[in-house]
């Protein structure tokens, strides 16, 4: 069921966008199940506690993304099939399960120079190799759909062994090939993020739209960083998950 709390309070130029992202959590929950028809314009208006106008906006985001369409005289209906999913990411898997995991995918090179990854002083993230090769990239799947906006530092004694494959490919399972027990520690860090004007552009999403952020540093035997990056991920590509158990000291008493 659609929420009913007001959305009113929120900033007049994201609204739309905010309506879009219920209605797209509905429809991925499957809340809004295939083929089931919206309430009309005015009744999600009222719920969400904004005009019919903005509703519409909404709506016509959903439609170019091939989430909902409209039938003459009859209103607006969740798509019978959903568009094609990005690869799903899972963040749980473990190093270098992980890598294994997008083995496949491609990337397109946008800016490469030899600037060093933004270590924290406190070398939390190890220390800094003597060279890097960084790109900012978009990585895409087998089929060519973007599904991520990456920038990585490379450490170059890795690097410099397949270039032309770290330019082309993933370079998680690379170094993981490359290197092996070499390597035996990758860290990442995630939150929710919104995307920028370049991040909309290059995934294909809403200016504003929810996207995962993701940093990654995977430490050699020495503690040095021999890869570090930052991605912007879409929303629909990022996966968690996690078996919660209550302790077996701690049962709750009857």
């Amino acid at each position: 069921m659609i929420r009913t709390d007001s959305l009113a309070a929120s900033d007049p130029g994201l609204l739309y966008r905010r309506v879009a992202a219920l209605l797209r959590s509905e429809i991925g929950t499957g809340r809004l199940a295939p083929g089931t028809r919206l309430p009309s314009i005015a009744e999600l208006a009222e719920r969400c506690g904004v005009a019919a106008a903005t509703v519409r906006e909404a709506l016509s985001l959903l439609k170019a993304e091939g989430l909902v369409h409209s039938r003459q005289g009859s209103g607006t209906f969740v798509a019978e099939t959903a568009p094609r999913r990005r690869p799903q990411l899972a963040l749980d898997l473990g190093w270098p399960a992980l890598a294994e995991s997008i083995r496949g995918n491609r990337a397109e090179v946008l800016e490469e120079d030899a600037s060093p990854p933004p270590l924290p002083e406190d070398g939390s993230e190890g220390r800094h190799a003597k060279l890097y090769c960084r790109m900012r990239r978009i990585h895409r799947d087998a089929e060519g759909m973007a599904y991520a906006s990456v920038e990585m530092h490379v450490d170059r004694r890795w690097f410099d062994l397949a270039p032309t494959r770290f330019r082309t490919g993933m370079a998680l399972p690379l170094l993981e090939e490359l290197g092996g027990s070499e390597l035996p520690e990758m860290r990442q860090r995630f939150r929710l993020a919104a995307a920028d004007a370049a991040t909309a552009a290059a995934l294909g999403v809403p200016l504003g739209a929810p996207v995962g952020w993701i940093r990654r540093v995977l430490l050699d035997r020495q503690g040095v960083a021999a890869y570090w990056s930052v991605g912007l991920f879409h929303g629909d590509a990022v996966v968690f998950e996690a078996t919660l158990r209550r302790p077996e000291g701690n049962q709750a008493h009857r």
